[in-house]
């Protein structure tokens, strides 16, 4: 009896194991658009020093990084005045193109030591390079020493005559003819203290300063500076955001404006995501344009090694030399780009662009835009009025490059989005590559909308140029499969709800093409729907009819299958075995 007993358990088990085997079987594989293609590089240092540039380029320098802040790098904390090294700093600056640095030197500190600031400007000197100064305000500073802030009439005398010493070098950087002297992070007191000192150079017949103030919040400006710079704050998570890592790093840098722009912002800035050495050369040589074309004397780059707030120029153990040396390409005007090569694609038409057009006022912009494609393709036109059908045609039969075209009129139903699978459903195994654009405006915010629409065609139809680079990239990578550009930056922050508010739709789709997969946690998608892609890579969505479960049009801003489809590209990308890159060319 008892071996029965047993024998049947041993079945039982068998069959429970069996059980187990097949549900493995069954379980779904999870995908994560993990496939980025990452191409930040590393690269030893370039002399550029047989080079001449128009710009004067400064960078906020700190000879004395006194902070514990967690994130300072220990190796490059520099705790202690070291003669060699700044002189190293130097000469390397110099070999790059920098005019002059704006030398910060905490308030107490500049007034305690009397002589480590001299040894410092003694250096610089030595090495003839401009420089000027620049009084912070550190709270953990004065919390350490448990020293009050020192803004008395009496003190701010001791201060200026300090002050006015240096402004007798040689090398002392003047604007309009006037000492600058930078003001950074000072509390409310500030401005009695810049009062005071405004005060007594007009008494003692002493040199007046151009004031600046360097500020994260403008609100902390009081008219008895000259001009202030605006740098961002720099304590903002971006983790919680997006899953790729957001940053300032070396890309923010001010412009002195005229005279008659005082106590005005100095400019704007951005927020960049992937932070890579290109990038900034990129964004870093529009912003020297603007400075031409605005007549600046100088440009103020924050930072040449802020190591506090992860803000420098200098030369890392990631990209070595990189951004040191895209930053001098960018200042002496020398280009970076290769010959793109694309003979061999334009023997034959292997690319569709597809771009619904809503918006009659767009036309002429989109054909000149999809113009500065290099080689054959053929045009795909969704509309849904028939009226602006003969003004559209016209224009393309006048002004398009295209090969061959097709207008088809649409339900408006589904955005862009329906559109476009309909139309390329039956044509796009005809095609290598395809283009998707389409009208975009954004109805509650036309500013954004705008900036947006034109940021993103400029990235991916901007110049010859630019599309030479993508299709180049295509060709030269088999496993590449998407491009698309980069978060316009003012989305960013509603990406994650974005995401999940269709998160529902997203499996519905998945369920629909690949019943044996479920997505991941990892969340990344072209914002805005336009992009570039392998026909290999997307192909499946074109396969099956999703018309019945469109909306009809009622200005939905979530929530539906075509936002959806939206995010799903990716996972198409990852489970065909391509990879995706994400670009910034132009804002």
């Amino acid at each position: 009896m008892l071996d029965n007993f047993q024998k049947v358990i041993e079945i039982l088990v068998k069959i429970y194991v069996f059980y187990g085997f097949l549900c493995l079987l069954k379980e779904k594989k999870i995908i994560n658009i993990d496939n980025l293609i990452n191409e930040s590089s590393y690269q030893k240092d370039q002399n550029f020093s047989c080079f001449q540039t128009q710009y004067k380029i400064l960078a906020l320098y700190f000879p004395l990084n006194y902070s514990n802040n967690n994130h300072c790098l220990e190796k490059n904390n520099e705790v202690n005045i070291n003669i060699s090294l700044i002189e190293k700093q130097i000469n390397l600056a110099k070999s790059h193109g920098i005019f002059g640095f704006g030398v910060n030197c905490n308030l107490l500190f500049f007034i305690e030591n009397d002589d480590i600031i001299s040894n410092i400007f003694s250096i610089f000197s030595k090495h003839n390079f401009p420089f000027f100064l620049i009084l912070s305000y550190d709270l953990n500073y004065v919390n350490e020493r448990q020293s009050p802030l020192l803004y008395s009439e009496t003190e701010s005398k001791i201060l200026t005559e300090k002050i006015q010493n240096y402004f007798k070098s040689e090398i002392y950087i003047k604007f309009k003819g006037k000492p600058i002297l930078g003001i950074s992070n000072f509390p409310s007191i500030k401005s009695d203290f810049i009062r005071d000192i405004r005060k007594y150079e007009n008494e003692n017949n002493k040199v007046n300063s151009f004031i600046l103030s360097i500020t994260k919040s403008k609100q902390n400006t009081t008219k008895e500076f000259d001009c202030y710079i605006e740098f961002p704050f720099q304590n903002i998570d971006f983790n919680k955001a997006i899953n790729q890592k957001y940053f300032y790093n070396s890309y923010n840098y001010d412009l002195f404006k005229n005279e008659t722009d005082l106590l005005k912002p100095i400019s704007n800035f951005f927020i960049i995501n992937g932070c890579q050495p290109e990038k900034f050369y990129i964004l870093f040589k529009k912003f020297l344009n603007l400075t031409i074309q605005e007549n600046n004397s100088f440009v103020l780059f924050n930072a040449w090694n802020n190591y506090q707030e992860n803000l420098y120029l200098e030369p890392d153990e990631e990209f070595g030399f990189s951004y040191l040396n895209f930053f001098s390409k960018a200042i002496f005007n020398l280009n970076h780009d290769e010959i793109y090569n694309l003979s061999l694609l334009n023997n034959n038409c292997k690319i569709a662009v597809q771009v619904h057009i809503f918006y009659e006022d767009l036309i002429e912009y989109i054909i000149n835009k999809t113009n500065n494609i290099p080689i054959k393709f053929d045009l795909y036109i969704t509309i849904t009025s028939s009226h602006i059908y003969d003004n559209l045609e016209n224009y393309i039969n006048s002004y398009s490059k295209c090969t061959n075209y097709e207008i088809l009129i649409v339900e408006n139903r589904g955005r862009d989005v329906l559109p476009f699978l309909n139309q390329m459903k039956n044509k796009l195994n005809r095609y290598k590559y395809i283009c998707h654009m389409h009208s975009k405006k954004t109805e509650k915010n036309p500013e954004t909308g705008f900036l947006w629409r034109n940021y993103l065609f400029n990235n991916l139809l901007g110049e010859t140029q630019t599309v030479s680079e993508i299709l180049y990239d295509f060709e030269n990578n088999e496993k590449l499969g998407f491009i698309f550009p980069e978060a316009f930056y003012r989305i960013v922050y509603h990406l994650p709800l974005l995401f999940k508010e269709t998160k529902a739709w997203m499996n519905f789709l998945f369920k629909k093409l690949f019943p044996n997969y479920q997505m991941g946690s990892l969340l990344n998608f072209p914002a805005g729907n336009m992009f570039w892609a392998k026909s290999s890579a997307i192909f499946q969505i074109f396969e099956y009819n999703f018309t019945e479960y469109f909306p009809q049009e009622d200005s939905q801003t979530e929530n539906t299958i075509m936002h959806a489809i939206e995010r799903i590209w990716l996972y198409l990308v990852k489970i065909n075995g391509f990879y995706y890159k994400i670009i910034f060319k132009y804002f």
